[in-house]
């Protein structure tokens, strides 16, 4: 189902974002965003994220923690889509890409940050299913 939600919204943000208003266009990518996160390719990119990190931070002595890594990246993708939005009150191609793979590296953070962030993206797609489930017979 969340598969299904997935490519629907990445789809509609796709068709969609040069011929609609950026609002909408950044709403599609965030749910495709929580979708995605929720899907079964949410775990796998997670997994990926971190065993990269893992191997990564494990060759520097004293590294920090993978999910505080990612949480900081989460913070500066925030961080960018707001400049983003600020500068030229639109969200470019850069935002809406950066809202895509917010979620999912929330999900990833871990810790409080990672528990907050879990939380509101588990929201949003329950949000998102009873909003699309029924358009799509669900």
């Amino acid at each position: 189902m969340f598969t299904i939600g997935a490519a629907l919204n990445l789809w509609l943000f796709w068709s969609l974002r040069k011929k609609v208003h950026w609002t909408i266009a950044a709403f599609f990518a965030v749910m495709a965003g929580v979708f995605i996160s929720m899907s079964f390719v949410g775990p796998w990119i997670t997994g990926l994220i971190l065993w990269v990190l893992d191997f990564v931070l494990g060759m520097i002595p004293d590294a920090i923690s993978p999910g505080s890594l990612i949480a900081g990246v989460c913070f500066a993708l925030l961080v960018a889509i707001i400049v983003d939005v600020k500068n030229d009150k639109r969200l470019d191609e850069h935002g809406q890409w950066a809202a895509i793979c917010l979620p999912v590296l929330l999900l990833a953070s871990g810790g409080m940050i990672g528990g907050v962030g879990g939380d509101v993206v588990y929201n949003v797609a329950g949000a998102g299913t009873s909003i699309f489930g029924p358009l799509l017979g669900w």
